[in-house]
């Protein structure tokens, strides 16, 4: 979900300053789209405990794997070694992870394997 508003993102922006160039090489479309994949994936899961734009929406939670809230070196781990991939694979690693999360006994991605933690419901009922 982050890669797609990361490129809508990215091409209004490319719109918005209408340089002439198309989208493809145009550097202010690829530095947008760069950015917008940093703050989605990078930046927010930091400020908001591992979470992503996608399970802020979904009403998912990251909990550690003993149950607790995650710690920062958790967060960290999770926001870099497991989506620092996703961006420089340009999103292939997302298939790598859905193969992980598919062999995994609980179920559990490359991120929550990386940063010792669990993707749950925020409030279950």
């Amino acid at each position: 979900m982050e890669i797609l508003f990361a490129g809508l993102i990215a091409v209004f922006y490319t719109e918005l300053m209408d340089t002439g160039r198309g989208y493809q090489p145009n550097p202010i479309f690829w530095k947008t789209f760069i950015m917008t994949h940093l703050t989605f994936l990078l930046v927010i899961p930091l400020f908001s405990n591992g979470r992503t734009i996608g399970m802020l929406l979904t009403n998912l939670t990251v909990t550690s794997n003993n149950g607790k809230k995650p710690n920062f070196a958790q967060i960290l781990a999770r926001a870099f070694l497991g989506f620092g991939p996703v961006i420089v694979s340009n999103g292939l690693w997302y298939f790598i992870s859905i193969f992980i999360s598919l062999t995994d006994e609980k179920g559990r991605g490359w991120s929550e394997l990386v940063s010792y933690t669990t993707i749950k419901q925020k409030n279950p009922h």
